[in-house]
């Protein structure tokens, strides 16, 4: 798989904690979707479902200080495809990949019905 410079960037500031708003013709744009990580074979699709009493917004980058992209109900079910560590919400720092929204929801107001969720690879 090839990778631009800019993804790589969007990987190391990711990585090391640092927020990353990424823009392009002046309006924000969502990251690339990530992959999954080496040695997941799949089970089907993992589905998470909105478990906050109010809307949780899709970011753009696994932190509360990235741009918002959509807005998911309570109740709202979207395809889970991979998690990784960033900014920590209520202790939890986990954030994962929704394929629908494309973008990051923080794990924290997921329930993924005990499924195990593989890493990303960025």
């Amino acid at each position: 798989m090839r990778t631009t410079t800019g993804l790589r960037t969007l990987a190391v500031a990711m990585l090391t904690g640092a927020t990353l708003a990424v823009t392009a013709a002046g309006t924000f744009a969502a990251a690339a979707p990530p992959t999954y990580a080496e040695g997941h074979r799949g089970g089907g699709p993992i589905r998470g479902t909105i478990v906050s009493r109010t809307p949780i917004d899709v970011r753009t980058a696994p932190t509360t200080h990235s741009a918002v992209v959509d807005r998911l109900s309570p109740g709202s079910k979207d395809r889970v495809k991979c998690m990784l560590r960033g900014q920590s919400v209520n202790g939890n720092p986990y954030w994962y990949w929704f394929t629908g929204a494309r973008g990051w929801v923080s794990a924290e107001f997921v329930d993924t019905g005990r499924r195990s969720v593989p890493a990303c690879v960025c």
